[in-house]
């Protein structure tokens, strides 16, 4: 299989409000746009106000039928249903409507979902690493590593942050595509907790952060230090394979993960106080623990297979048992179509195709660039 050409891919956007700071030119999400052909976002255009306008279309002050604060949604589909493109769109509109701090959850030698957005995309890495990047093909042949490209040369920013706090308060931008690298040494995870008066219900040991831990718990002690320390206004928080950083049957490993899913999860509410949206995908309902999924108002069911429907109970997530579903809506759509739906109401939602640039992935990996990194107390860098 022919190597990915780096030349197809398209340079680094630059000339955009939230790079420039210069209220005369266009967004970032106007830009996409344009490139991808989406629309703008219409509340207008749909049937139920208290569905994707009440979920997109963001609110201190929901009244009746509307979410005060950040909501919360999750996704569901087989691989392959277009979860990823349908995060994308989301991620546009969140951009544009709210002007959010979108964050996308990145995992390093994965394939980069992200890399349609690549021109106007921030990635965060922790300081003391450096980003290798390599374009491999979409069919791999025995030996295949693809090619090394400079992360530099594909993204538009390439920016470090010291600890969680100084991401959150000093790297982070309003409006714009933040795509997030998780800190292997979990710098101000610690800080935040010890700082934090939360507990743990039913807890037995206290939680601990310390580099030992899989780097995905980097997310746990993250998003506390959001809804703990701010700063309290849009931001997005979109977690692909949500099953993986906390699903339902976690063990009480050695590293606490249950209890640090159950941390997480009991400030789910505080979450929607502070404005932060949480957009979670993964395979199937039941997989996602129930402290996270229970806290999550919105579904969205992708196509390809039947959606839950009142004639078969069974398949009625915990929660959702009043949604007026009778019949199968969705085993024979096709990609780009899904349906969203609440205790009340569904109604279908359509979002056009966000290509990739090149047939095959991008894999970012983190090494060590050989310089000590700082210890952390919580501060912020300059």
């Amino acid at each position: 299989m022919t190597d990915p050409d780096p030349d197809k891919l398209p340079d680094p956007h630059t000339n955009t409000k939230q790079y420039r700071d210069d209220d005369r030119l266009h967004t970032d999400a106007a830009f996409l746009r344009r490139k991808f052909g989406m629309p703008k976002f219409d509340p207008e255009l749909f049937d139920y106000s208290a569905l994707a306008p009440a979920l997109f279309d963001h609110t201190w002050d929901g009244g009746t039928e509307r979410v005060s604060g950040g909501p919360g949604s999750f996704v569901v589909g087989e691989e392959g249903s277009g979860k990823s493109t349908l995060l994308l769109r989301i991620a546009s509109v969140e951009m544009e409507r709210n002007d959010a701090r979108v964050v996308w959850s990145a995992v390093t030698g994965s394939r980069s979902e992200w890399l349609p957005y690549a021109p106007i995309t921030r990635v965060c890495i922790p300081k003391g690493y450096e980003p290798t990047a390599r374009l491999v093909p979409k069919k791999r042949s025995r030996g295949s590593r693809g090619v090394e490209v400079r992360l530099e040369d594909i993204v538009r920013e390439v920016v470090y942050y010291k600890d969680v706090m100084d991401l959150n308060l000093r790297v982070l931008r309003d409006g714009q595509f933040n795509v997030v690298y998780p800190d292997p040494k979990m710098r101000g995870c610690q800080w935040v907790y010890e700082e934090s008066d939360r507990v743990v219900a039913d807890a037995t040991n206290e939680v601990e952060f310390s580099a030992e831990d899989p780097v995905n718990h980097w997310w746990f002690g993250w998003g506390l230090s959001l809804v703990e320390r701010g700063p309290f206004a849009w931001t997005s928080w979109i977690q692909d394979e949500v099953q993986s950083l906390a699903p339902e049957g976690a063990a009480n490993d050695k590293y606490l993960t249950r209890l640090k899913i159950k941390m997480l999860g009991e400030s789910m509410e505080d979450f929607r106080k502070n404005g932060i949206a949480r957009y979670f995908a993964g395979h199937k309902d039941k997989h996602l623990h129930s402290l996270w999924r229970d806290r999550i108002s919105f579904r969205i069911h992708m196509n390809g297979t039947a959606n839950p429907r009142r004639s078969r109970s069974s398949s009625i997530p915990v929660g959702m048992e009043t949604v007026p579903m009778e019949e199968d809506l969705m085993s024979d759509e096709d990609i780009g179509t899904a349906l969203l739906y609440t205790e009340s109401s569904f109604e279908k939602v359509g979002w056009p195709n966000i290509p990739k640039p090149i047939q095959g992935d991008l894999k970012v990996y983190l090494d060590p660039d050989g310089r000590e990194g700082e210890t952390s107390t919580g501060g912020v860098t300059a």
